[in-house]
């Protein structure tokens, strides 16, 4: 049996690798600090990277006797820069090219840009946007290859930066082949959950939960990434394909307005809960820790406001991937989400739909009346994930089978997983029982709630005093 969680705070969080967080001794203080999730990037770096990225996670879990959930995220249709020699800087109203090339010259402030259908469709007068906002750029002059564009503010431009044109959409396939050689190489290496970017409509989740079962990998989960005006438009649909929605604040803070965030966060994680489906919120939560020890006032703010919302995880992105406190923003954001939810007791509870979800309601309102710890065997995750849904104000304990599903319940909201072994539900629940004794999690005196899913002339739901 092995626990999967640091103990004291329900939001989970997930952590980004990448070049400042690459070692076993920065991934192990990431995790000891309170990360129950670590994502990789596949829009940077190459095979060989991401490989070493997942030996020292794997380590790591064999150190702390603790899964970790990983969470591969494909690059998708999103539009990136080419190489660039260097970095180009451009005062307001000077002038850069952008190319039809994988590379450009610095010192000719020539920007590549690799993708033909985004120069059939510029037109003079878009806004081309990059970094998260902070770089705007005019087109000035536009033909099948060449583009001139018009600095509207100071700007760095560097490779690889992804980009948003306001108004505009390319018909580019939602997976690329690229995209398919990377899904490959995270199947072979037991992602957990798939995030796929730049999502338009349910289509594009459906197509690839159709690959995901030609190739016998069902059991990994599809996470939507919320980042297009498209997906904002087609939202409910998407929800409904996807296994989870991750709210990506800064590409769509590039094809909305920034000014517009806040809107539309509230309502993705709102329409998420409604549908029954995990949420995350990522992208400059705490942004200024990518150079600095301790987060802004506002940043705290930020984090605070999103736990009251009730999301399922919080996922840092620059700040652990590149940026120079990795661990400490961690324990930062952990810090940030315990203060906030001992202010906030409880989210609220959701409407629910179906008998199964009206059942796990009925459980957890009955562990909340009766003032008891909630401990559910789930072999496929189902029940556990209606309860994680339901924001209990109970302790909510999950014993599994399946480290597959342990993992995958890891980074929901409140759920202590732990993977316990039997050969049936009345003998799962026995048995996490136990374990949650000898560990100490239960004690002399508590009051527990047990129960499993729905099931035909079987005994669902007992009450028990722990006893000596």
């Amino acid at each position: 049996m092995i626990n999967t969680m640091t103990r004291d705070v329900r939001t989970k969080i997930i952590a980004s690798l990448g070049p400042s967080s690459s070692s076993f001794e920065i991934i192990y203080g990431m995790a000891e600090a309170g990360a129950s999730g670590f994502r990789i990037n596949f829009a940077h770096g190459d095979h060989f990277f991401w490989s070493s990225l997942i030996d020292s996670l794997v380590k790591v879990e064999e150190t702390l006797k603790r899964p970790l959930t990983l969470i591969g995220d494909l690059r998708g249709p999103s539009i990136r820069l080419g190489d660039i020699n260097g970095v180009i800087q451009v005062k307001k109203g000077e002038r850069v090219k952008l190319i039809l090339s994988d590379r450009g010259e610095a010192e000719k402030r020539e920007v590549p840009l690799p993708l033909k259908e985004v120069y059939d469709s510029l037109e003079v007068g878009d806004l081309i946007v990059m970094d998260d906002g902070r770089v705007k750029l005019e087109v000035i002059d536009a033909t099948s290859n060449h583009v001139e564009l018009m600095a509207l503010t100071d700007v760095v431009i560097k490779s690889r930066k992804a980009l948003a044109i306001p108004g505009k959409d390319f018909n580019i396939p939602s997976l690329t082949s690229k995209d398919l050689e990377d899904l490959k190489f995270a199947l072979e290496h037991k992602v957990d959950y798939v995030g796929l970017s730049c999502v338009r409509t349910s289509l594009d989740v459906e197509s690839l939960r159709s690959l995901l079962k030609r190739w016998n990998y069902e059991d990994v989960k599809i996470i939507a990434k919320i980042e297009t005006k498209t997906a904002i438009d087609n939202l409910e649909g998407i929800i409904e394909a996807s296994d989870a929605v991750l709210v990506a604040r800064g590409d769509l803070g590039m094809v909305i307005g920034l000014e517009k965030i806040p809107h539309f966060q509230q309502l993705i994680v709102d329409k998420a809960m409604d549908m029954e489906r995990p949420v995350i919120i990522a992208t400059q939560l705490l942004e200024s820790m990518t150079e600095n020890p301790v987060p802004t006032r506002a940043e705290v703010v930020d984090v605070s406001l999103a736990v009251s919302e009730g999301v399922d995880a919080l996922m840092l992105t620059g700040e652990t991937a590149i940026g120079k406190y990795p661990v400490e923003a961690v324990k930062w954001l952990k810090r940030i989400i315990k203060a906030a939810e001992e202010d906030v007791r409880t989210i609220g509870r959701r409407a629910v739909k179906g008998l199964w979800a009206s059942f796990t309601k009925g459980v957890v309102s009955l562990a909340e009346d009766l003032g008891a710890k909630l401990i559910i065997y789930s072999i496929h995750g189902n029940t556990a994930r209606l309860a994680s849904l339901l924001r209990p104000s109970v302790d909510l304990y999950v014993g599994t089978p399946n480290l597959k599903v342990l993992k995958q319940l890891n980074v929901l909201w409140g759920v202590k997983g732990y993977l316990v072994k039997a050969s049936n539900y009345d003998e799962g629940l026995e048995e996490t029982f136990k374990f949650l004794k000898k560990i100490n999690e239960i004690k002399l005196g508590d009051l527990v709630i047990l129960a499993y899913g729905l099931r035909e002339d079987e005994q669902l739901i007992r009450v028990k005093r722990v006893e000596g």
